[in-house]
């Protein structure tokens, strides 16, 4: 399938979504899919700095929690409206993850893995303690719910639609970016980092670009959970959440444009589906979660769409034989 075509049918497929979400009437499933649209755009988050950059990341869960406790501060301590603090819950993190990165990104392997697991733990530690600004573990009630346009966002059909329409406009900025030279700086990196150094890229600039982007990002999401639920606490933005944003980009497949996406849509479901199982359900969820792992390693996306181009017709010889012009 061309990278055109491909790229047409998303925004096809986004119209639809957006579309048909005003029309599901059942309040359980939209509480659902407005969890996997943020889960998605946490993945796409993760997925710019695991799957173009290679930088492993165990903190992303803090980036979330800063852009998500942004919002609740702001809207209900100092009466700011929500569309100044959303703007604020992707500023405040992209400078979060612009600091983090002056010192990480020198770092490479598991020592970046765990500088930033670090990070996580401790935008978590600050969440539960400072009491004063974050009310602690009790969390923060009351934050409204956006209006758009003179329209309420309360009701999930609404914010399903808003929410949808962020992870779209996210998805094409990073089609974009990759499709870049600076997509092509952070390939080069991921591929070889001594190599990119040798020819002439500022290895160090293009890593705080995706640490302030991926903040940015996630701050994002962080922004939309607190408009959708209306309520924050310290558990949300754990260690496991981190641990969680990084297997659904895994497991859609990173390094790929829709792979988060998938991964997102995937991991919803079945941990839904499985919900009535009770204990057994993690047992479940994680043998699932190994025989993907392990039989497909790529992820799931790629391996449908290399399944798609299996079925496509051979190229004959004569073609394949023909010298480029």
């Amino acid at each position: 399938m061309k990278e055109g075509v491909k790229r047409w049918l998303g925004v096809a497929v986004a119209i639809l979504c957006v579309g048909a979400s005003l029309y599901v009437q059942n309040l359980y499933i939209l509480n659902v899919l407005i969890l996997a649209v943020i889960s998605a755009v946490l993945a796409v988050s993760v997925n710019l700095l695991v799957g173009y950059t290679g930088q492993m990341s165990l903190g992303q869960a803090g980036f979330y929690g800063i852009g998500a406790y942004t919002v609740a501060v702001l809207t209900t301590t100092y009466q700011w409206g929500y569309w100044p603090s959303f703007v604020m819950a992707c500023l405040i993190p992209a400078v979060a993850g612009f600091l983090l990165g002056l010192p990480t990104t020198r770092l490479r392997g598991h020592f970046l893995a765990i500088a930033t697991l670090g990070f996580g733990v401790i935008a978590n530690v600050v969440l539960n303690n400072w009491t004063a600004l974050t009310n602690g573990p009790s969390g923060i009630r009351g934050i409204p719910s956006p209006e758009l346009f003179g329209v309420s966002l309360q009701y999930p059909n609404f914010f399903l639609a808003f929410a949808l329409a962020c992870l779209a406009l996210i998805v094409g900025l990073v089609d974009i970016l990759v499709r870049s030279s600076i997509g092509r700086a952070w390939k080069c990196i991921r591929g070889d980092e001594i190599s990119a150094l040798t020819s002439g890229i500022h290895v160090h600039r293009y890593k705080l670009l995706v640490f302030s982007l991926s903040g940015a990002i996630a701050g994002l999401a962080g922004a939309l959970y607190a408009g959708a639920i209306n309520f924050v606490s310290p558990d949300v933005f754990d260690l496991n959440q981190s641990i969680m944003i990084l297997i659904t980009a895994i497991i859609g497949g990173v390094g790929t444009l829709f792979g988060p996406l998938v991964g997102a849509a995937l991991l919803s479901f079945i941990g839904e589906l499985l919900r009535s199982l009770g204990g057994l359900r993690l047992v479940i969820f994680g043998a699932l979660l190994v025989a993907v792992i392990v039989f497909m390693p790529e992820g799931v996306y790629p391996v449908l769409f290399k399944g798609f181009r299996r079925n496509r017709p051979p190229v004959s010889k004569a073609r394949a034989r023909r010298p480029a012009a």
